[in-house]
């Protein structure tokens, strides 16, 4: 079936001479004559059944329709141009896949393990999006979102990668003596993440120690900013310990009560169904999930698999 669609020397003639404001500029700018180019909106407009400038003594004016014709004309002609550039960089291998991230997770997890993702998938190319058009997979923009949370949000599909193991962490010494059990961490302020207010409560009651004071103290609403108030001493935090083990291994944290217990929310990499067969969906989650079996507890000391093939389109 043919796409009921316009050609494209008509659109790309549409966005300049919107953006140029006169057929004589968008001329100069698309290297051919007046005459073409108002011959080619005169065409579109026909073929619309819709005016999209108003004739005036003062030039080229947008109308209503036109204003809205053009804020979706442009964002679709910058993604043809982005997926021809990104084709012909990579000779149609490989390409961008473009992802959403928890700024958290993205600074302390995975950015550090990107070099690694180069080595194993040369051909693969990250592009980071903002975290918050994650949560739309309507956007035709998005391939993939890492989110926290329990592994269930509609519309989408989801794997585990990591996150679930949470330990309460504080500054050495923030205790004068160590804590024996999880009524002694309430001797000090506990710290909380604003999106995740039932951490607390729910280690406590998994320690077996439910308590109503497990609500109490500052909140903070990312865990990069809930460790650093751990580091200043500001209080004892539960964070995941993959955002942690560098701290941890450089002795600018501590886990003062070692209780074993696992969270109900951890991190996910989503995607809606219609993109799961990307070929750079496929390899990204691949690695994600080689990284999540792998469980590092340096990420300097990660083994890079030998003999992959690049990434195909």
């Amino acid at each position: 079936m043919r796409r009921f669609c316009p050609s494209i020397t008509d659109l790309q003639a549409f966005e300049v001479t919107a953006r140029q404001g006169s057929f004589t500029r968008a001329a100069h700018e698309m290297c051919i004559t007046q005459g073409a180019v108002s011959k080619q909106i005169k065409h579109l407009e026909t073929f619309l059944g819709v005016d999209l400038f108003l004739r005036t003594r003062g030039g080229l004016v947008l109308t209503h329709a036109g204003h809205s014709y053009l804020h979706d004309v442009r964002a679709s002609l910058n993604r043809i141009e982005a997926a021809s550039l990104a084709l012909i960089a990579h000779q149609g291998l490989g390409g961008t896949l473009n992802l959403t991230c928890m700024p958290s997770f993205a600074a302390k997890w995975l950015i550090p393990r990107l070099p690694k993702l180069r080595r194993r998938y040369p051909d693969l190319h990250i592009g980071f999006l903002p975290h918050r058009m994650g949560y739309d997979f309507s956007s035709p923009d998005v391939d993939a979102a890492v989110r926290f949370g329990n592994g269930v949000w509609p519309g989408s599909r989801a794997d585990y990668i990591v996150g679930k193991e949470v330990v309460p962490v504080c500054r050495p010494n923030l205790f004068k003596t160590p804590p024996e059990s999880p009524e002694d961490l309430l001797s000090r302020p506990l710290l909380h993440h604003t999106t995740a207010q039932q951490s607390w409560p729910d280690w406590f009651r998994d320690a077996g120690h439910d308590t109503p004071h497990s609500r109490e103290g500052a909140r903070f609403d990312q865990f990069t900013l809930l460790t650093q108030a751990a580091i200043a001493g500001f209080g004892t935090a539960l964070i995941p310990r993959c955002l942690v083990e560098e701290e941890l291994q450089d002795g600018k944290l501590i886990v003062p009560l070692d209780v074993p217990i696992t969270a109900h929310n951890g991190y996910y990499l989503c995607y809606p169904e219609h993109k799961s067969r990307l070929p750079t969906l496929q390899a990204f989650r691949t690695w994600m999930l080689d990284a999540m079996e792998a469980a590092p507890t340096r990420v300097n000391d990660e083994d890079v698999p030998a003999g992959e093939a690049a990434l195909s389109a």
